[in-house]
């Protein structure tokens, strides 16, 4: 027998959120007090969601998936990932040499990768694997950084000449880089992107790894997955994020956090690839549909628009996230409505539902 229930999900209040983006979806007053960075729908031990059943809270304690809405307003931490035997490998090392959980110095908080996948909501800027030398050698000529060309034509991988600098070459290099930046053309974007980090991040030798990755522009409704191993930083924009439920990060810079410079590199994949942007088309019911990383799971976004009804089969775990105006979703003869940030949970099916209103409604299945 299949049950939808009403959702309460929490806010994670980080440094680099916005007081505007969450509380104008939700409807609440402009500027928040605080920071609002993540709005996060999932059995996180740290923060789970509340079903509401008959007037009851009732914590949700299993959902093989984290849905986030992202509110970035200052570039994140460039970090890595591991993969699943990474994971079990440096949790088990880190349990048996007595670290604890909440050590500021533990990489490891649970046996777990964090695949992720994101999705547009605004135009998203971020940060993705390592150019190829020739690229990396192109901006050093232009902007006449020494260091960039040495490490460009050093034959070596990048990210390990970066990350192993001293602290006197990288914070000359950091200081070369910052000036070069601030003389170059207005339009040059790779300034841009080095003025911008610097702003947020004065000093951080995570500038120089910034420097030499992707930079990248998703659209709205364009899709990136981050696997394990992959380096990678978002610097602004509004996203839907759908990842594994662990906390394990490994990071390279623009953080005030813990950096093992030796465990990010023995994390670190080899190939550290030009950026994959999924843009699937909509179907006749304006379903966008994207891949994640199990085939278990399932992501769909559903275009909602005067005049139309949108026929969905739930089937499983189905988590409904609204991420615009009003939304209306019909099933066996009950209403609800998904405002801006609400969501709803539905288990058993299949259910016939039927979506109308307007804005966008986000599904994420567990068959």
């Amino acid at each position: 027998m299949a049950e939808i229930l009403r959702m309460r999900n929490p806010i994670q209040h980080y440094a680099w959120g916005s007081r505007e983006v969450l509380a104008r979806l939700q409807g609440r007053a402009v500027p928040s007090p605080e920071p609002e960075a993540e709005l996060w729908v999932g059995a996180h031990p740290g923060a789970p969601s509340v079903l509401l059943r008959d007037g009851r809270d009732e914590p949700l304690e299993d959902l093989p998936f984290l849905l986030k809405i992202l509110a970035i307003d200052a570039p994140l931490s460039i970090q890595v990932h591991p993969s699943p035997a990474q994971a079990v490998a440096g949790y088990e090392r880190e349990q048996r040499a007595g670290i604890p959980l909440d050590d500021p110095r533990r990489n490891y908080k649970d046996p777990s990768a964090k695949p992720e996948t994101v999705v547009a909501l605004t135009g998203v800027e971020l940060l993705t694997g390592v150019q190829p030398a020739d690229r990396l050698r192109s901006t050093a000529e232009r902007l006449g950084l020494d260091w960039l060309r040495a490490v460009a034509d050093g034959g070596r991988p990048v990210l390990p000449e970066v990350l192993t600098l001293d602290d006197d070459d990288a914070g000359a290099a950091v200081a070369a880089t910052v000036a070069a930046a601030r003389t170059a053309a207005t339009d040059d974007p790779v300034a841009a992107l080095v003025r911008h980090v610097h702003d947020r991040h004065p000093g951080d030798r995570g500038l120089l790894v910034a420097l030499c990755m992707h930079h990248v522009f998703l659209a709205p409704g364009q899709s990136l997955h981050t696997p394990a191993g992959q380096l990678h930083a978002y610097l602004c924009g509004t996203a839907i994020e759908v990842m594994s439920s662990s906390d394990n990060v490994l990071r390279a810079g623009l953080t005030g956090k813990h950096v093992d410079v030796p465990e990010l590199l023995a994390v670190l994949a080899d190939e550290q690839a030009a950026p994959d942007v999924v843009d699937p088309p909509a179907d006749e019911h304006g379903r966008r549909s994207y891949p994640l990383w199990d085939e278990r799971l399932s992501l769909s976004a559903h275009e909602l628009g005067p005049g139309r009804t949108v026929p969905v089969e739930l089937r499983g775990t189905t988590v409904l996230l609204g991420t615009g105006d009003r939304a209306l979703v019909r099933a066996a003869g009950r209403e609800w409505e998904l405002g801006g940030g609400e969501s709803l949970l539905h288990r058993g099916g299949p259910s016939a539902v039927e979506l109308s209103g307007a804005g966008r409604v986000f599904t994420v299945s567990c068959r």
